[in-house]
């Protein structure tokens, strides 16, 4: 058994699919059966099960992709552990953002950390928190950043920051624009305009609505903030937003006034994987990251 069969069985697993992984590590898919094959008959145990529609971990397989993957990591991270005690990080980070969070809190925050350590680098990718959270636990993301806490403590280790209540957006001509505040059952006729399923703000409006005693009238569902606002500018609807970015927003085009009953908090949270080595890189920039933004209380 060699290092090349430990990261081209965690590919597959990764990807569920042969094929993918072979793209992924640009061989033929022919050279990873091989390989998964040569592997399966030197542990005498099958890894795979194979179908026509999919390819999934067997018991076994699960077992063993635990074990390959600290083993994987910590090949993986001999270089950069020597650079480490040379004092200079260096290597690759990947990180899952949600479409809706604060812009330019997190361009701050990466040019900060990108002065600290200059030969790091950062790969972005932008998802809403379910798809964050699935692809941290899938290996597929170093570090997540979601909007809550993450659904599943057990799979994660994590730590929160940012406590931003929502804000109600209506259009300037709104009845209810002339409000200081609004409690959630003064929206029960409106029409809402929401963020994606893919984001946990969604469900966690749906979820205070009900509570309230109405389900929502939702007329647009969107993964772009900006076309959110726009809506509520064209009297589409009215929708819900973090404090932090409604202070951005034109007063021209919409108003926000602050929810008081109940209040909803978007709270941000860096999760990564629970039992899953860390690389160097990982490591230090969780740390900064809590340097950087734990200047006051947690959520």
């Amino acid at each position: 058994m060699e290092i090349i069969h430990l990261k081209y069985f965690i590919e597959v697993a990764r990807h569920r699919s042969f094929s993918k992984a072979a793209a992924a590590s640009h061989v033929s898919q022919s050279v990873v059966s091989k390989l998964i094959k040569d592997l399966e008959r030197e542990l005498d145990a099958i890894l795979f099960s194979r179908t026509a529609r999919q390819v999934t971990l067997t018991d076994f397989g699960t077992i063993f992709l635990a074990e390959a993957e600290q083993v994987v990591t910590l090949f993986n991270n001999l270089i950069v552990n020597f650079d480490s005690k040379r004092k200079l990080p260096r290597g690759k980070i990947t990180i899952g953002l949600p479409l809706m969070t604060n812009a330019v809190i997190f361009a701050q925050f990466l040019g900060e950390f990108k002065k600290r350590y200059p030969d790091i680098e950062i790969q972005l990718y932008e998802y809403g928190s379910k798809k964050i959270e699935l692809a941290v636990q899938e290996g597929l993301l170093d570090i997540g950043i979601i909007c809550r806490l993450p659904g599943n403590p057990e799979i994660y280790d994590y730590f929160s920051f940012s406590r931003d209540p929502l804000r109600v957006v209506v259009h300037p001509e709104h009845a209810l624009a002339g409000r200081q505040e609004l409690r959630l059952a003064h929206l029960a006729g409106e029409s809402f305009i929401l963020s994606s399923s893919d984001f946990s703000l969604h469900d966690e409006i749906i979820k205070r609505c009900g509570q309230a005693g109405f389900q929502p009238k939702i007329v647009l569902e969107t993964s772009q903030r900006e076309l959110m606002v726009q809506s509520v500018a064209a009297n589409l609807g009215i929708t819900l937003m973090p404090a932090n970015a409604c202070a951005t927003l034109s007063p021209a085009l919409v108003r926000t006034i602050p929810l008081v009953e109940p209040e909803i908090v978007h709270c941000m949270s860096a999760i990564w994987r629970k039992g899953r080595p860390l690389s160097y890189p990982a490591k230090l920039c969780l740390d900064f990251a809590r340097e950087y933004f734990l200047q006051g209380e947690a959520c």
